[in-house]
């Protein structure tokens, strides 16, 4: 499982925080809004990572149910996003995450992807949410805290920014980063998602985005590195992520890609 949003509180650099994502409470749901920058593409061309629309969906969807289940933190069970036409860097890409099911033992939240300038839906996502079991994990004050808005920018590509390494084609390592963790100290469940994408993606000679994708989280990546295993065709892999420092597998995804012309 792995918390839902980047840390509470910020005291320096987070990798979340470069993707520029601004977000803002209205009501019981929360909206985002965010610019998609050439870091945040898939290399070689001009369209977003889908990895990067499923964190987006993460946070902005773990906003909404955090407000719901406060004082407890929400851990992310699943998370899906299905993209119909991927984001082009430049444009600007609005959401709003919205809680389909409140119960007493799982939040399912949903969140679509639209291009500002001209309405039209870009991806969809969905997220189910959990309240820690962990007595630990409560929102400091016991309510959840007011994220300030996000104005942060990709100096570097962000796969090398979140040091995901492909050790060969189907297999990548993620070190755990102190700007990459989320509010229980793990790796960021939007950086877990990104190894799964790079390792799924390697499995191919050209440059490709993952169509549908769809993540599992057993267990936080708390030690750390994580390691992507991705066990299919450049069309369609499974990918099994490990905690190497633990030994234990931490989550599972799926990955239906489809082929991109390089710019």
């Amino acid at each position: 499982m792995s918390d839902a949003s980047a840390p509470a509180v910020r005291t320096g650099p987070h990798i979340i925080a470069e993707l520029g994502l601004q977000t803002v409470r209205k009501g019981d749901a929360v909206a985002g809004r965010g610019e998609v920058q050439p870091h945040a593409c898939v290399p070689g061309t001009d369209a977003m990572r889908t990895s990067v629309l499923a964190t987006w969906a993460d946070v902005v969807t773990g906003y909404a149910a955090g407000h719901a289940v406060q004082p407890r933190i929400p851990l992310t069970l699943d998370l899906e996003v299905q993209v119909i036409e991927p984001p082009r860097a430049g444009r600007v890409i609005v959401s709003e995450g919205t809680i389909v099911k409140l119960g007493r033992t799982v939040v399912v939240t949903e969140t679509p992807f639209v291009d500002e300038e001209t309405g039209k839906l870009l991806a969809v996502s969905f997220v189910t949410f959990v309240p820690s079991p962990n007595p630990e994990h409560v929102f400091e004050g016991g309510t959840f805290p007011e994220q300030a808005l996000w104005d942060g920018r990709l100096s570097q590509p962000l796969a090398a920014r979140a040091g995901a390494r492909v050790i060969e084609p189907g297999i990548v390592e993620m070190a755990r980063s102190t700007e990459g963790l989320n509010a229980t100290g793990a790796i960021q469940g939007g950086l877990v998602a990104l190894a799964a994408e790079e390792a799924a993606s390697s499995l191919s000679d050209e440059p490709v985005v993952l169509h549908a994708f769809q993540m599992r989280y057993l267990r936080q990546f708390a030690i750390g590195p994580a390691r992507a295993v991705a066990d299919g065709t450049p069309d369609f892999a499974t990918v099994r992520l490990t905690d190497l420092g633990s030994g234990k597998l931490g989550a599972i995804a799926t990955a239906r890609a489809t082929r991109l012309a390089r710019i």
